[in-house]
């Protein structure tokens, strides 16, 4: 399944630039900095919406018929919408089961939501290559600019690296498919990534962060990593509060998210902003 993800991304992928925010960089020496954690879409990965799941609702349901389209299945745009009506109750029926489970922030498994929705609508598709041709028409992503220098840097000064993401199944092979090595071959070993779709919870919740620091080696500690992302909801506010040294990315004017006034932010004001990942080394 990976190999069919990372093929139908590099098939559905373009080159996408960084917009400047206009936000200046807040540089300082970080001491004993042990561990880099990244967030994916918005820091490694530009993201043409903003965040998985976030673009907007007048190309959706062409996304649909064209991914239908590459699997041989013709639907009108009337029967497209109301395909496209029900996903998304689906979805929201998902949350709500997990909401009365007691999961705050709850997230899907988008293969799962496919496949529930195929079996009601009586189609036969890949569900697979159905959700990644739909995602990467609906959220485009292209590596933030270096990403592979960065990373390269980092695996080479010996610091352990790791993932916290909102993301669903295909989002490791975005690596395997875009950027020059895959996960692994930088350096991110399994047990330090975390990805919401597989703990059906996702960020703010500070447990995705808190099973990271699980996963860290003996003696590593919280205020040893160091965390990357470009929201401060959902990456900076709740990796602070579980101690963790935090870099706000203000790279890409599409993904960055201030957040101003949430309450979850509250007075959260990250250790270092960053305009480009190359600061990253600059700093510890």
């Amino acid at each position: 399944m990976e190999s069919l993800f990372a093929d139908r991304i590099r098939r559905l992928s373009s080159p996408l630039e960084a917009l400047p925010t206009g936000l200046p960089a807040t540089l300082q020496k970080l001491e004993g900095i042990r561990a880099v954690i990244f967030d994916v879409y918005g820091t490694c990965m530009i993201s043409g919406s903003g965040d998985i799941g976030n673009a907007a609702a007048d190309p959706k349901v062409e996304a649909l018929q064209e991914a239908l389209k590459e699997q041989g299945v013709l639907l009108p745009e009337d029967l497209a919408t109301e395909a496209l009506a029900r996903f998304y109750e689906l979805i929201r029926h998902e949350h709500r089961r997990l909401k009365e489970q007691g999961v705050e922030f709850p997230e899907v498994r988008i293969l799962d939501i496919w496949e529930r929705w195929r079996r009601e609508a009586q189609v036969e598709v890949n569900v697979p290559q159905l959700a990644i041709d739909v995602e990467c028409r609906l959220n485009p992503v292209w590596p933030m600019p270096s990403l592979n220098s960065s990373l390269t840097d980092l695996q080479q000064r010996g610091l352990l690296l790791g993932i916290v993401s909102n993301a669903q199944v295909f989002t490791p092979c975005l690596f395997d498919a875009l950027a020059e090595r895959s996960l692994a071959e930088y350096g991110f070993a399994a047990d330090h990534c975390v990805w919401s779709w597989k703990l059906q919870e996702a960020k703010p919740s500070t447990r995705l962060y808190r099973d990271l620091l699980g996963s860290l080696p003996e003696g590593m500690r919280a205020e040893e990593c160091l965390y990357v992302g470009n929201d401060m909801r959902n990456d900076i506010a709740p990796s602070a509060a579980c101690g963790m040294k935090t870099a706000l990315f203000a790279g890409d004017k599409r993904s960055l998210r201030l957040r101003e006034g949430d309450p979850i932010v509250g007075n959260t004001k990250p250790d270092l902003v960053l305009e480009s990942l190359s600061q990253i080394a600059e700093c510890i």
